[in-house]
C-alpha cells in the first residue's frame, strides 16, 4: 500500500497525451514573480524589526572602550547589540529592547531606553546601566 502511495505523484504527471504520440509535452516555466511583491517582516516582541516609523531613538551608540565597550545599534525597531558579544533583537515605540545573545550571555537581554541631554541611557534588567553617545554614520 505504502508503495503505491508514493507512486501516486509519479503516476499522476504522466499524462494520456504525454503517452499518444502527438505533440509533445509543453515546456513548462515557472511563474514568473510580481516586481512589486515584498515580503513582509515578521512580527517579534509586538515590533517588525525594519519596518517601524523613524525613531529618535534609532542609530548607532557607543561607550567605553577596549573590553569595557559598548556598541548598541537601533533602527526602525531592530536593535543589535554588537559589543560585549553579538546579540540581536528588538526595540519597540517606549524604547524597551529585548535581545537574543549569540554567545548565551545573559547580562544585556532586556533593557529600556531613553534619551536624556543627547545621550542614550538604557537600563538593563539585573541593575546594569549604559550611557551611551550617538555615534556618526
Amino acid at each position: 500500500m505504502r508503495a503505491a502511495v508514493l507512486a501516486l505523484p509519479l503516476v499522476l504527471a504522466v499524462s494520456p497525451a504525454g503517452c499518444s504520440g502527438s505533440e509533445p509535452p509543453a515546456a513548462s516555466s515557472p511563474a514568473p514573480a510580481t516586481a512589486s511583491a515584498r515580503p513582509t517582516p515578521p512580527v517579534l516582541n509586538g515590533v517588525r524589526p525594519g519596518a517601524e516609523k523613524k525613531s529618535s531613538l534609532d542609530g548607532n551608540w557607543t561607550a567605553g572602550s577596549g573590553s569595557r565597550r559598548v556598541a548598541l545599534f537601533l533602527y526602525r525597531g531592530a536593535a543589535a547589540l554588537n559589543a560585549p558579544g553579538f546579540c540581536t533583537g528588538t526595540v519597540d515605540a517606549s524604547g524597551r529592547i529585548k535581545l537574543t545573545c549569540a554567545n548565551g550571555s545573559r547580562d544585556r537581554l532586556i533593557g529600556h531606553a531613553e534619551l536624556r541631554s543627547g545621550k542614550l541611557v538604557v537600563s538593563w534588567t539585573g541593575g546594569r546601566r549604559d550611557v551611551l553617545h550617538r555615534r556618526a554614520g
